[in-house]
């Protein structure tokens, strides 16, 4: 039996810029370069048969899940969509920076209102127009 290499933990600029990724002070493409190598996530659009356009959503999580998570709270989903509301952000941005939250193991949700904000992410990730 061959064991699986220990995947190295994520280091603490990284970890400082997932914290900046969900209070939108860093993009998705600047958080997505400073995790190479130990997170990626893909959005592609799938032609379904009735001709309407769904997006699958997929990430690949190579770190071991950091103690403790960083913790999203119902202040990250105001100031996202305060964002929006500015047009700070666009309904893009909105999905993708949702999905992203859902699909990273280093964001954990608040205990007292982690069903509120599973939820919120969920309807911000599948109900927005993410084109």
């Amino acid at each position: 039996m061959t064991q699986e290499p220990e995947l190295p933990p994520l280091t603490d600029e990284q970890l400082d810029v997932l914290r900046k990724f969900a209070l939108f002070e860093v993009g998705r493409e600047e958080m997505l370069r400073a995790l190479a190598g130990a997170f990626d996530v893909d959005f592609d659009p799938k032609e379904e048969s009735d001709k309407n356009i769904t997006q699958r959503r997929s990430a690949n999580n190579r770190f071991p899940i950091p103690e403790p998570g960083i913790v999203i709270t119902r202040e990250h989903i105001s100031n996202a969509l305060e964002h929006k509301r500015f047009e700070l952000v666009s309904e893009r941005d909105l999905v993708y920076w949702a999905t992203i939250l859902l699909l990273n193991d280093a964001y954990v949700f608040d205990p007292g209102d982690e069903d509120l904000i599973a939820e919120w992410l969920n309807d911000i990730s599948f109900n927005l127009d993410a084109s």
